[in-house]
């Protein structure tokens, strides 16, 4: 699988965290609001386009624009994206096995990049999230569409480009059609080579994780090696419901503080995470998206999707808000005018 290296600074990092890089979201012409629904007083969804009213909003089909709430609002061409995917198995080859047995996304991180404040801000993209995920065969012929958690959507790509771009494509959905224009995934196996290679990744615990380490207390500061870093970002005890929130909120502290680690010195420690990283790495960005992950502050914000997490079900699951969603992609992605 071909690498650029230059692209190799996302990679490195997504692979660390063990969430996996990239979707780097270009926000031009792209209509991004289109594909958001909202529940309306009599229970029933209702497409947000060309409604009225004051808690409703309407896009100018000519200039991409918004009008919500009185408000309106242009799509903020200085931002771009990167998205992370952290996926749970090496073994993404489908052959001979069932059509939804391929390796999951269990980390998925959207970075807003605002190349006018030269700032970053994470999104924590919850992978229990309910969309409609696309199912193909292992021939890779679309079967159906059915509603299934987010993390599902990689599992049906034949390899990893293709699973890739099968969630790219779903976050894009998500977000009411916000373009993604890269892509970059990581397994979880390149964790413990990535952080190894470089010394090791030093954080201050925000929460108590003694669950996973005795010494995990809340505001103890730790430096993880490869194998404790992996344990880190990875574990979860899943007789816990809901305990994915949890981890969620590990990966993204341990996202910040690999940035951190890295931040400010140069290529050659993104080549030494690189050549770590070996074929656990898939990734697809372009070379301006690399150098601003590399050399951008972070926004100190970091937000998620807003919903409720339900775990009365076979798995749990997590159903998004969708007018607060709106919020949020209004507020990452456009600007007041």
């Amino acid at each position: 699988m071909k690498k650029k290296k230059v692209y190799m600074m996302i990679a490195a990092a997504a692979i660390v965290i063990g969430i996996a890089v990239f979707a780097g979201a270009k926000l031009s012409e792209v209509n991004k609001i289109t594909s958001i629904t909202r529940k309306t007083d009599s229970g029933n969804e209702s497409a947000a386009e060309g409604t009225t009213g004051e808690d409703d909003f309407i896009r100018d089909s000519f200039d991409g624009s918004v009008t919500y709430k009185g408000q309106r609002y242009e799509i903020n061409t200085k931002v771009d994206t990167v998205l992370f995917l952290g996926i749970d198995t090496s073994n993404q080859t489908r052959e001979g096995i069932g059509i939804d047995e391929g390796g999951r996304s269990d980390t998925i991180i959207l970075f807003a990049i605002d190349n006018e404040k030269q700032q970053i801000t994470p999104l924590e993209i919850n992978r229990d999230s309910i969309v409609d995920v696309d199912i193909y065969d292992n021939d890779g012929n679309y079967l159906t569409t059915g509603k299934e958690q987010l993390t599902m959507q990689y599992s049906y790509g034949r390899d990893p480009m293709q699973a890739s771009n099968l969630t790219r494509e779903k976050v894009s959905d998500l977000l009411g059609r916000t373009r993604i224009d890269s892509v970059i995934s990581l397994t979880m196996e390149g964790i413990e080579p990535i952080v190894d290679s470089i010394g090791g990744v030093t954080l201050k615990l925000e929460d108590d994780h003694t669950d996973i380490d005795p010494a995990y207390t809340k505001g103890a500061v730790i430096t993880l090696d490869g194998q404790r870093a992996y344990d880190f970002v990875h574990t979860r005890d899943v007789t816990i419901r809901g305990s994915n929130m949890n981890r969620m909120s590990r990966q993204t502290q341990f996202m910040m503080a690999l940035f951190n680690t890295i931040h400010g010195k140069g290529s050659s420690i993104i080549e030494t995470m690189e050549n770590s990283a070996g074929d656990y790495l898939y990734e697809d960005i372009d070379a301006d998206s690399v150098d601003h992950l590399a050399s951008y502050d972070y926004s100190g914000t970091i937000m998620t999707l807003p919903g409720e997490n339900v775990t009365e079900g076979v798995h749990d699951e997590f159903y998004i808000d969708d007018e607060k969603l709106l919020e949020v992609v209004l507020e990452l992605f456009y600007k007041k005018v």
